[in-house]
């Protein structure tokens, strides 16, 4: 075992505890199960799911979850590849289980019992599935819908003094590294990179132009790559020849140890961050296509025609779709638990692309909430409405005057 695999292996045991770890999931007795595969950035919006979906009282479903690469879980649902037995799955407590658990809590664990052949009933990649190699045709038994939209960033240690970045020097320090000659970012140990199956890894390679066999970097691998990144960067003693690649949400819990970088993409002529602010949360320039380093998430269930194999998964893949009618409705504000999982809702977004990395097109969503998840993040100027107070521009939806 190498010395990066125990560490990685000593952060998952800390971070997910393995005291239900004994049981099979499904003897737990927790209801309705739904096994779900997604990147490890999407780790904090499906604690924050799977603690409403359990207290759900429309349809109260158990979300048992394990995160691997993007491309991982495409082959995964692609091939129809059951979950290994014995593997450990994660989920979270209910309220009557336990009362003060929050995102911020461990989670608790089964394994995947032998014999069971459970293949996920719901895979998600964080970038489009075409950025993977076997990504490119969906089969005919999986149904793939884009979700909320994930951004990307460089980051670098709260006592780098480095604050932006271009496309011309990331393509000569993740391409080239040491050759690269980019000062400080030019000792190939400090430059924190994930495995190249990673959502994290590929957004990035498209957008700086630097295929991802051919990255430079230390390269933080396992089912806790992000976590690895952060680490690394948090402890360099080396802070201004630091630096890594990550998902913004996952960057937003880290803001007390790490700093993000503006990025200027090729053409542009500022660097942006992808908030309006190095210190605020509104993802405002990502929004407005400012700041260019995002992707789709995208979520797959499996179908028999046209007709899903399990009608709960294709449930939960409604709800984090934002699909126009979810039936029946949740308890529980699914826009909010996007927006706090670090994602920016379809509704909210005013550019599109079709590709990893392509050109950003004006976007129009067919109901906007841009005034609600502004106001869920931080603030927002737009007026507040409801069924005594009408709107004098715009349309009430959910309380305030949002764009037509």
């Amino acid at each position: 075992m190498t010395r990066l695999f125990a560490i990685g292996a000593l952060v998952f045991a800390l971070a997910v505890p393995r005291a239900a770890s004994a049981a099979d999931c499904d003897t737990l007795g927790l209801g309705t199960l739904v096994y779900a595969q997604v990147g490890d950035t999407q780790s904090n919006l499906m604690k924050r799911l799977g603690r409403a979906l359990r207290g759900n009282t429309a349809r109260p479903l158990t979300l048992v979850f394990r995160t691997s690469p993007s491309c991982v879980n495409i082959d995964q649902i692609f091939l129809q590849t059951p979950i290994p037995a014995a593997t450990v799955m994660q989920y979270v407590p209910s309220t009557t289980e336990d009362a003060g658990w929050t995102p911020a809590s461990p989670t608790l664990t089964c394994t995947i019992p032998a014999g069971a052949g459970v293949v996920p009933d719901v895979a998600n990649s964080a970038l489009f599935n075409s950025a993977c190699p076997n990504g490119g045709t969906t089969p005919a038994h999986v149904k793939t819908t884009n979700g909320a939209t994930q951004a990307y960033v460089f980051a670098v240690p709260e006592a780098s003094t480095q604050t932006a970045i271009t496309f011309e020097e990331a393509y000569f320090v993740f391409g080239f590294g040491t050759a690269g000659m980019v000062t400080p970012w030019n000792d190939e140990a400090q430059l924190f990179i994930r495995a190249l199956t990673t959502s994290t890894l590929l957004a990035w390679a498209a957008n700086i132009s630097v295929p991802g066999p051919k990255w430079k970097g230390a390269q933080q691998t396992g089912t806790m790559g992000s976590s690895l990144v952060v680490s690394r960067l948090a402890s360099s003693t080396s802070p201004e020849k630091a630096i890594g690649i990550l998902g913004a949400e996952v960057y937003d819990n880290e803001r007390n140890r790490l700093n993000v970088l503006a990025y200027r993409a090729k053409g542009q002529y500022a660097a942006y961050y992808p908030d309006s602010t190095a210190t605020s949360r509104d993802k405002k320039n990502v929004r407005d296509g400012h700041y260019t380093v995002w992707s789709p998430t995208v979520w797959m269930d499996r179908v028999n025609g046209a007709t899903p194999l399990n009608a709960d998964a294709r449930y939960i893949v409604d709800l984090l779709t934002s699909a126009p009618t979810v039936t029946p409705a949740p308890n529980f504000d699914m826009l909010g638990i996007i927006t706090a999982g670090g994602l920016v809702p379809v509704c909210a977004m005013r550019v599109q692309r079709s590709f990893e990395g392509g050109p950003l097109s004006l976007y129009t969503p067919p109901a906007g909430c841009t005034c609600k998840y502004e106001r869920l993040v931080d603030t927002t100027s737009c007026a507040t409405c409801s069924p005594t107070q009408a709107c004098t521009t715009g349309v009430c939806r959910d309380g305030f005057c949002e764009a037509p």
